[in-house]
């Protein structure tokens, strides 16, 4: 059985399909603070159906206005629909943004001398097609290659590749094609060229409403792992981790050290500064700290001006010498614009674990000898021991 394909048919589905599209996510939107990649997507959907109403004009307007017109509008819906994306990624750039406005000025320019110098309507459609496969491969190529992108990421750049590969097929018919072409000229390419854009508006829609969803889970997941004043974990998550990690050093036989920090006479920073001062100080500290640990150990917020550290894999030795590394560091730290300075009292106990040894009961010990160096002074280290 043989099947025909009406063009003119297509890109009435298509303009159809981008503003039933825009309708759906305007109404989904509602209610909702509007972000700039979704508005970006929008307008990109507008831009695309305007395009597709006036190539449908082909016959009845003059084609020196509404061939680079039709072409200028598909170009940059397309380019405002990659932007949507990478800005949902967290991708767009400085430098992503320079690349897209010289291949908007590139793209426009070359189809403008083809247009007035060389007006063959093969080299218009090869122009337009190459360069739309320049604006789809960039996403195509961070969307694969990022190692820690999700499934749905993967897939979406497997879309993207093969919209390119469409567009390099087509730019390359239109080139070595032993005929004059047109937009309208029916074939195999023309017609997989415009099936593929219809389908890669429904899964491209499709993907970009649900990377949308998956980046608000991960902001979701973010706020419930992390502390939002000092970007550690925080209480709830430490603890979660530090028994799986106390759990895996009791069955290989691991030591483990629980060590709890205190900033020292941190209300007075507070009466004395401000909030907004302290702020500073537990948001420093937290990256002082940090820079002094290794990827493996666990940092987290317990409350306040409180916070615990989990190490594995090293003796008291060690460990003792690692806790002072990092009180000496921490009264080493200064601030450029306030005559402040501040100390840390620190408890620890190390021990090796088994299945039954309590993330609590560490924390008890840890936390009684935090309070025995307050009381020798502060700005030291105390060992706790198990009994």
């Amino acid at each position: 059985m043989n099947f025909a394909f009406d063009i003119r048919t297509l890109l009435i589905l298509l303009i159809f399909g981008n503003v039933f599209i825009v309708m759906l996510i305007t109404a989904y939107r509602i209610g909702y603070p509007k972000d700039t990649a979704t508005t970006l997507f929008e307008a990109s959907k507008w831009l695309q159906s305007a395009s597709w109403v006036v190539l449908l004009q082909f016959d009845h307007a003059p084609r020196w206005i509404f061939l680079p017109l039709s072409n200028a509008l598909m170009l940059t819906g397309g380019c405002l629909e990659v932007m949507a994306l990478l800005m949902m990624m967290g991708m767009l750039g400085p430098r992503v943004k320079f690349y897209y406005l010289l291949l908007a000025g590139g793209s426009t320019i070359s189809y403008g001398v083809i247009y007035l110098f060389y007006n063959y309507a093969n080299l218009r459609i090869a122009s337009a097609s190459l360069w739309a496969l320049l604006f789809i491969v960039y996403p195509a190529y961070h969307l694969t290659s990022n190692k820690e992108g999700s499934p749905l990421q993967k897939i979406m750049g497997v879309m993207y590749y093969v919209i390119a590969l469409l567009m390099l097929v087509r730019g390359v018919t239109a080139l070595t094609a032993g005929h004059a072409m047109n937009v309208f000229t029916p074939g195999t390419v023309q017609y997989a060229y415009y099936i593929g854009m219809y389908m890669f508006m429904i899964l491209g829609t499709a993907g970009f409403i649900l990377l949308s969803k998956e980046q608000s889970y991960e902001e979701l997941k973010r706020l419930a792992t992390y502390d939002e004043l000092t970007g550690i974990l925080n209480r709830r998550s430490f603890i979660l981790r530090a028994q799986l990690k106390i759990a895996a050093a009791a069955k290989n036989i691991e030591l483990v050290s629980l060590l709890v920090l205190d900033i020292d006479h941190f209300k007075n920073v507070n009466d004395t500064y401000g909030h907004d001062i302290g702020d500073i100080v537990l948001a420093d500290f937290a990256a002082t700290i940090g820079r002094n640990l290794g990827s493996d150990d666990l940092f987290g917020r317990f409350g306040g001006e409180e916070f615990a550290i989990l190490l594995t894999g090293i003796d008291e030795v060690t460990c003792d010498r690692k806790a002072e590394e990092l009180r000496k560091a921490v009264m080493e730290t200064t601030f450029c614009d306030i005559p402040l300075s501040y100390t840390v009292s620190i408890g620890v106990i190390t021990v090796v674990p088994n299945q039954r040894t309590p993330l609590d009961m560490l924390y008890k010990i840890s936390d009684d000898a935090l309070y025995r160096a307050k009381r020798e002074g502060r700005n030291r280290v105390v060992r706790g021991r198990w009994l």
